[in-house]
């Protein structure tokens, strides 16, 4: 390893400044053991670029190996105008320089589609039935995903410093304080921050956002509302249904304790329990009485396991709970 890497402070640097490194680029195209020990090294010593690290190499490296994807429209209109130009051409016996000038339109056309690829492209991050996972995002904000969801933000965020992600089911943000707006789409609800700690519920026809922490601000496409404001303790719900409703002094233990594996309930009726249980474990449920979904139930059930839930409901409500599949049976005792 030269003099010159070595005394390189590394600590400082920013996405711009690894994609015109010099080593850097070596080692992502060209690996080797001391490279690979040096980068590790590095990641190990200053655990803070690991990610910035990790960002700059996939961008280097979708630069160098593009990857055209069949039926994407954007990389199929690009490689057809090749295609077209190739055919256009008359056939004339190559000199150096033209081949040459070839060889560079090849690397910028390469380089253009690798460049597509990455800030036309999304990561996605999903969670199964029963299961709940937390996600640093590229500003360090976290999210933690809640069972049968899906978040999905740029692949570019790291470069374009647009904070913005897409919400399909229920999710809890700590978002980080950086001066830039933060924004989580939840079907047509768009809620913007600064730095603030909030759930939002997306399932189904129905919207619901509860602010634990700081401020947000809650827009409805084509004007069908007026912009809601919430301070801390209050929530917001929305359905097809329904307008739009700000709510005062909600329960923020109670909209946030699935975080913490449990379900908080305070004169809840059983078929709203019911809908958790289809929205986070996947059952169908049937009940032999339909006035058992009339009951309501106060207290804390633990959800760390879906067996838990089921027996300490079967004891609250006194009732048979049969499992088929997929398939939840209650019946009277």
């Amino acid at each position: 390893m030269s003099y010159e890497v070595m005394n390189k402070d590394y600590r400082d640097y920013r996405m711009e400044d690894f994609l015109a490194d010099e080593y850097f680029i070596r080692w992502v195209k060209f690996p080797d053991a001391a490279a690979n020990a040096f980068w590790q090294q590095l990641s190990a010593d200053v655990p803070e670029k690991a990610p910035l690290i990790r960002e700059a190499r996939e961008v280097v490296y979708a630069l160098s190996t593009p990857v055209l994807v069949k039926n994407d429209p954007a990389r199929e209109k690009i490689w057809q105008a090749v295609l077209d130009n190739i055919q256009q051409t008359p056939v004339r016996p190559l000199r150096r320089y033209r081949r040459l000038w070839l060889a560079a339109a090849s690397v910028l056309l390469l380089l253009a589609l690798g460049a597509t690829w990455y800030f036309t492209s999304s990561i996605t991050v999903s969670t199964g039935y029963g299961e709940t996972r937390e996600v640093i995002l590229p500003d360090h904000s976290t999210v933690m995903l809640n069972a049968h969801s899906t978040a999905t933000y740029a692949r570019s965020w790291p470069v374009t410093g647009k904070r913005e992600v897409m919400l399909d089911g229920e999710a809890f943000f700590d978002v980080k304080h950086t001066g830039d707006t933060f924004r989580v789409q939840a079907g047509p609800a768009r809620v913007t921050v600064l730095g603030t700690a909030f759930n939002v519920r997306h399932r189904q026809d129905m919207i619901a956002v509860v602010l634990q922490r700081g401020l947000v601000r809650i827009d409805m496409p084509d004007g069908e509302a007026v912009p809601a404001f919430l301070q801390p303790g209050e929530g917001w719900s929305y359905s097809h249904q329904q307008p739009p409703v700000v709510m005062q002094a909600v329960d923020t233990s109670a909209a946030t304790a699935w975080t913490r594996h449990e379900l908080l309930l305070n004169a809840t009726k059983v078929k709203e329990v019911i809908h958790l249980l289809k929205d986070n474990y996947g059952y169908t449920v049937i009940l032999e009485d339909s006035t058992i979904g009339e009951r309501e139930i106060k207290g804390r059930i633990p959800m760390q396991r879906e067996k838990d839930l089921l027996f300490v409901l079967s004891r609250i409500l006194d009732v048979d709970i049969q499992q088929k599949n997929d398939t939840l049976l209650f019946t009277t005792k």
